[in-house]
């Protein structure tokens, strides 16, 4: 049974609501465990420091002026940062 706190994926591979985990480490600030929390649930093509590219765009804290949908990073966007850098 899922819940609406579960961190599973969905059909597509990923779910483009915050988790619970990412929620908390972007509260405090933690930007690098906010990272590991969007990688985790990015899939195998996004690497960490991609994750750590995609939370500090949606935190504007990004050098290459990027613009996100959200304060908060998702898988596409740290996808969008693969493809960036792949």
């Amino acid at each position: 049974m899922t819940t609406p706190n579960d961190e599973r994926n969905s059909d597509h591979g990923e779910d483009d609501d915050p988790s619970l985990r990412q929620k908390l480490h972007s509260a405090t600030g933690d930007r690098d465990a906010e990272a590991g929390a969007l990688a985790d649930r990015s899939g195998d093509d996004v690497s960490l420091e991609d994750a750590k590219v995609a939370v500090n765009r949606a935190h504007g804290e990004s050098i290459e002026d990027a613009d996100t949908d959200s304060e908060l990073a998702s898988p596409a966007d740290a996808r969008e940062a693969a493809d960036d850098h792949g």
